[in-house]
């Protein structure tokens, strides 16, 4: 599976780099794209062939709600806008889930070509090395990332995500907003960043990237300080136990 999974991506390459345009704003703040439906009708259309019997959850598709069952998550084109406006980081992700749990996540930054790999119990991977977070980093010497802000967001109000990055300003050496997962998990798993706040809850944004980032030795918890369940609507990384904590105290005050 790992192998038909990473062959998959990389050929996905082709379509990834044609010509393409914007079709229509999927939102105030959001944008489809051809490549988005290009390369979600090619993943589906392969996973389909190859596991007939497994579900398939994509960002560009019609799906079920998740079960217990063999299950691939798609997201075809993750930072579409990034991509729309000639900005490299972007990229794509799958994620292969049991019993509701990712066993096995993949993740390709094309313009990079940095395929990252993890699996379950087994370890996060860049190009075949071995990734392991430093847990000796302080915060204050570290960046924070922040996915994005949403005016929808169970555990806390628009404003208020706001206020929360202005209080952990100081408590860290920078913030930084990206506004693509594939690129905030593989910048955390790779050490480039020691901590995430994160908003996004489409299981296709989050589930690739928890997986990389557990197996490369960080601590997740939702905002509130509970373990993370999928859909859930907030989600806190850190690199060791007293970052975590930090965000979780400053979050909750």
């Amino acid at each position: 599976m790992e192998k038909f999974l990473t062959e998959l991506v990389k050929n996905a390459k082709e379509i990834f780099f044609q010509e393409h345009r914007s079709l229509h704003r999927k939102s105030p703040n959001d944008i489809l794209s051809e490549a988005d439906l290009a390369l979600n009708e090619y993943f589906v259309k392969a996973i389909k062939k190859k596991y007939p019997d497994a579900k398939i959850i994509a960002e560009e598709s019609e799906n079920e709600s998740l079960s217990d069952d063999l299950t691939f998550i798609i997201d075809p084109l993750d930072g579409t806008c990034n991509y729309a406006n000639k900005i490299p980081l972007c990229g794509m992700q799958l994620a292969v889930l049991q019993d509701k749990e990712a066993i096995l996540s993949i993740i390709y930054l094309p313009f990079f070509d940095e395929l990252y790999v993890a699996k379950k119990g087994e370890g996060a991977y860049l190009n075949g090395k071995r990734l392991q977070v430093n847990k000796d980093v302080k915060h204050g010497d570290g960046v924070l990332l922040i996915s994005d802000y949403y005016f929808e967001n169970k555990d806390m109000p628009y404003d208020k995500q706001y206020e929360l990055t202005k209080k952990l300003k100081l408590e860290f050496l920078k913030t930084r907003l990206f506004g693509a997962a594939c690129v905030d998990y593989t910048f955390l798993a790779t050490g480039k960043a020691v901590a995430y706040i994160c908003y996004y809850h489409n299981i296709w944004d989050v589930a690739p990237g928890l997986l990389l980032v557990k197996e490369a030795g960080m601590l997740t918890s939702t905002i509130k300080g509970h373990p993370y369940k999928y859909e859930e609507h907030s989600l806190v990384v850190g690199n060791n136990q007293e970052t975590l904590d930090l965000l979780i105290k400053t979050a909750n005050k």
